[in-house]
């Protein structure tokens, strides 16, 4: 039952953003894009200004990518802010598409979004975000469902927060990376918490 709830938040973002761009080309409609949207990044990266507002030395900043809205803001605003910190992406191993265009430098299309982190659940990449990903993004490392589940399940533990499973991505990136991290100014962005009881339900279960 959780495998079928996986595939289907990922066909459902898809489905439903080919249908609202198939609207938009019938009713000479304005289609305000979750990716391909310059005021839309340029609020997203509100919070990237924050960031090195507050932590001026940051070293590494963790960011789930889902569009790419908020890696672009914390890429652009590293860039302006003339920090060296380095941005690393996180996505989902069930829907990287824009992980394996990133490293390979190939648009590519997934055969499906399996997973349950409904923030980045998409299987394509977007013009806009993804230019700007392949020019300045550092890296990008991806999580299993475990993985993401751990995220919720620390987020949860240690800070307190209820987030989702792109909101805890971050998180379970540090630690998947914390050989590699150790010593360093870390961020990480939580990016949401719009999880659902059921689905909470699942991951509390699961350990």
């Amino acid at each position: 039952a959780f495998g079928a709830t996986v595939l289907e938040a990922g066909r459902d973002f898809d489905e439903a953003r080919e249908h609202v761009e198939r609207l938009r080309l019938e009713n000479g409609l304005r289609y305000v894009h979750s990716a391909n949207e310059p005021h839309l990044v340029a609020g997203v990266a509100t919070y990237a200004t924050e960031i090195f507002d507050d932590a001026p030395d940051v070293e590494v900043i963790l960011v789930p990518v889902g569009g790419g809205s908020g890696a672009c803001g914390c890429a652009l605003v590293r860039t302006l802010a003339g920090s060296r910190a380095e941005i690393i992406g996180v996505q989902a191993a069930g829907a990287d598409a824009f992980a394996r265009s990133w490293r390979t430098g190939t648009r590519v299309v997934g055969d499906q979004a399996a997973t349950f982190a409904e923030g980045m659940a998409t299987r394509v990449t977007f013009d806009l975000t993804f230019g700007i990903l392949r020019e300045l993004l550092d890296d990008v490392v991806t999580l299993t469902e475990e993985e993401l589940m751990d995220g919720v399940r620390l987020a949860l533990r240690a800070t307190h927060n209820l987030a989702e499973g792109a909101g805890a991505a971050s998180l379970a990136a540090a630690v998947k990376l914390r050989d590699r991290l150790r010593g360093r100014k870390v961020v990480c962005v939580m990016s949401g918490g719009n999880i659902d009881q059921a689905t909470l339900r699942r991951i509390l279960s699961a350990r």
